[in-house]
């Protein structure tokens, strides 16, 4: 019997033609057997983050919901932009709800840079990462994370899936997490 990872994968852009969610459907679509990979709907959902309201009263339903998918992950995948040299509003305020409870500790996570334009936020998602104690594997394998952007005109999921370079690289970065899964995995 083998074991089937979960993976989850986390758009940080809201904007329906989202490079971001694009690449995680085309991930979706790539997706291989062992594996199953689910895309975060909701993170539009969660409310701005108040430590106040952590402290002191149950999370909201979108909170609890997202730190629940979280956990029910082997790993996450991050697809972020960059906006105004930062990280984009809504993953920075979905990872403060997140920064005491400890979805993220030692959980293995990819952050795949899909743009020439996001270094800066690239570096920040990375640091805040480490500060959560997630496992960032582009630390113990170096392609896990493709760190070449992808730069394609009029984007999509069958554009990316279409383009054997960008499919090889696509699947290549499965191969990778797979093999950082398998590798990290204790086995009974």
């Amino acid at each position: 019997m083998t074991n089937t990872f979960k993976i989850l994968g986390v758009s940080g852009s809201l904007r329906q033609a989202s490079l971001n969610s694009t690449f995680l459907r085309a991930m979706q679509h790539l997706c291989p057997e062992g594996c199953s990979f689910d895309i975060y709907p909701r993170l539009q959902d969660i409310p701005l983050f108040n430590p106040d309201a952590d402290e002191t009263e149950a999370p909201a339903p979108s909170v609890a919901m997202w730190r629940a998918a979280l956990l029910r992950a082997d790993m996450v995948l991050l697809a972020s932009p960059e906006y105004a040299h930062g990280v984009t509003g809504v993953m920075k305020n979905a990872l403060d709800w997140i920064v005491s409870s400890g979805e993220l500790t030692d959980k293995p996570l990819a952050f795949p840079n899909l743009s020439v334009r996001t270094d800066l936020a690239w570096q920040q998602l990375a640091e805040t990462l480490k500060v959560m104690g997630g496992q960032l594997i582009q630390e113990c394998s170096p392609h896990a994370s493709l760190s070449k952007p992808l730069v394609l005109p009029d984007i999509s999921e069958q554009t990316l899936l279409e383009n054997r370079a960008v499919a090889e690289r696509l699947q290549q970065l499965w191969a990778n997490i797979i093999a950082h899964l398998q590798a990290t995995t204790v086995k009974p």
